[in-house]
């Protein structure tokens, strides 16, 4: 086989794979889309002082469990998994210039403020996921202890 023919086949294993990885990024969101109460929402984790670059992704919170999954990502298990009693909200506001570039239309940033076992994050989200997120915060079941900021 001439070189020519070896890149025709490796472009076409490319090809394959790249399709493939398609079909499994649209199953995974599907599956995770499928469960209900899911939301467009990005995740930015500092370290130290410094905050890093936006992740885009999905999220749901049921019972006392918010969950985060990376959008692309080919593992089906969320990202991220915090407990009610884990979130600690800070200051909301509007994304700037540069980080609009980064997120989703029409985002908020929710400043996660850090506790004893986590660091500090902020969330994207749009008002109505905002609204939801607090409302889901707030209403904790009798007995179960949160702080409201």
């Amino acid at each position: 086989m001439d070189w020519v023919g070896t890149a025709e086949t490796v472009g076409w294993v490319f090809l394959c794979l790249l399709a493939v990885a398609g079909v499994v990024l649209f199953v995974r969101r599907w599956v995770i889309i499928s469960h209900g109460g899911v939301f467009d929402c990005g995740l930015r984790r500092w370290k130290n002082d410094d905050p890093g670059g936006w992740a885009l992704g999905m999220a749901r919170y049921s019972g006392n469990l918010f969950k985060w999954y990376r959008m692309f990502a080919l593992i089906p298990r969320h990202s991220l998994q915090l407990s009610r009693s884990e979130i600690v909200l800070g200051d909301i506001r509007r994304a700037d210039a540069i980080e609009s570039l980064q997120l989703f239309d029409d985002q908020l940033v929710v400043e996660l403020k850090p506790t004893d076992s986590q660091p500090r994050r902020d969330l994207s989200m749009s008002r109505q996921s905002l609204v939801g997120f607090t409302s889901w915060l707030e209403a904790a079941p009798v007995g179960y202890l949160y702080e409201a900021p």
